[in-house]
C-alpha cells in the first residue's frame, strides 16, 4: 500500500471514529447528569437535552452542582471514562474509575516496588531528577525560539524547584484540577493505579507526583500576562491546546519511571 493511500485510510478512519474530547461541566446551576442508548446526556431546568456519545468522551470534569444517576456513571465507567471533581477552588477531591485486572507488567513492577524498605527515598530521588529534566526540556524549548533563559534565571529556579519542588504560578488554580484529571485518564488507559501502597503504609501518590510535573511545565510555558482576565472558556482552550502540544511528557515520565522502577527491583532481588 502506498503512502498517500495509507493515510487516505487513516483519515476515513478518524473521519469515521473520532477522537474522544475532555467533557468539562462546571456550572453554577444543577446539570442532571443521565444516560441513554450509547449516550451521555445533560439537563438543566428549562434547557433542552444535550446527548453526547461516550465514544467522543475522553474524560470528565465536573463540580458538585452535576447531579450524576447510577446508570451515567456506570456507563462511564464500563466505557473506561475516568470522572473527577473539583471543589469550589477548582481543586481535585475524588475520582471514579474503572476498576482493571492489573495485568500490566509495571503494575506489578510498582507492586513490588513499594515493598522495598527504602523505596520512599529512591523514589523520592527519582522525583528530584525528574523536576530538572522538565526545567531542562523547557529551557531548551526557549532555545530553539531564541529566548534561551539567563544563567541567573536558571540557578534561582534549579535551586527553588528541582531540590526544593517550588515554582512560579502563572495558570489559574483550575488548570491543576485540569492537569490531574488529564493524568487520571492516561493512567487509566495505562491500566496503573493512582496510588500504590508500601509495607509501611507510606503512599506512593503516582497520580499526584506526575501531575506536579506537568503543571510545573504548564506554568514555566504560561504567562501571567497573557492569561490576564481571560474568560473561562478561554482558558480552557489555552490549557487543551497546551496539553495537546504537550501531553506526550506524561509518557515521557512514566516511560523514564518504568526504567528506574526495573532497575530498582532488579538489583535489591
Amino acid at each position: 500500500m502506498g503512502k498517500a493511500q495509507h493515510r487516505h485510510r487513516n483519515l476515513q478512519s478518524l473521519a469515521a471514529h473520532p477522537p474522544g474530547k475532555p467533557l468539562y461541566l462546571s456550572t453554577d446551576k444543577r446539570l442532571d447528569v443521565d444516560a441513554c442508548d450509547n449516550a451521555l446526556t445533560l439537563r438543566t431546568q428549562g434547557s433542552a437535552t444535550r446527548r453526547i456519545p461516550f465514544s467522543r468522551i475522553e474524560r470528565v470534569i465536573c463540580n458538585r452542582n452535576a447531579w450524576w444517576s447510577g446508570r451515567a456513571l456506570t456507563h462511564c465507567l464500563r466505557s473506561g471514562i475516568p470522572i473527577v471533581w473539583l471543589d469550589g477552588r477548582q481543586q481535585p477531591i475524588g475520582s471514579a474509575l474503572s476498576m482493571h485486572r492489573d495485568v500490566n507488567p509495571h503494575h506489578v513492577l510498582l507492586e513490588r516496588y513499594v515493598q522495598l524498605p527504602d523505596w520512599p527515598q529512591r523514589y523520592d530521588n527519582w522525583r528530584t531528577r525528574r523536576r530538572l529534566e522538565t526545567l531542562t526540556a523547557w529551557a531548551y524549548r526557549l532555545a530553539r525560539e531564541g529566548r534561551q533563559p539567563s544563567a541567573q534565571t536558571m540557578q534561582l529556579l534549579k535551586r527553588e524547584f528541582v531540590y526544593k519542588n517550588i515554582h512560579p504560578v502563572h495558570f489559574p488554580d483550575e488548570g491543576h484540577g485540569w492537569c490531574t484529571t488529564y493524568v487520571v485518564s492516561r493512567l487509566q488507559q495505562e491500566e496503573l493505579r493512582d496510588k500504590y501502597w508500601g509495607q509501611d503504609g507510606h503512599p506512593l501518590s503516582l497520580a499526584d507526583d506526575l501531575t506536579a510535573l506537568l503543571w510545573a511545565e504548564l506554568n514555566f510555558d504560561c504567562s501571567a500576562s497573557a492569561l490576564g482576565a481571560a474568560s473561562s472558556g478561554t482558558r480552557i482552550g489555552l490549557f487543551e491546546n497546551w496539553i495537546n502540544l504537550h501531553g506526550h511528557r506524561f509518557h515521557v515520565h512514566l516511560s523514564d519511571l518504568h526504567r528506574h522502577l526495573a532497575t530498582e527491583v532488579e538489583t535489591w532481588l
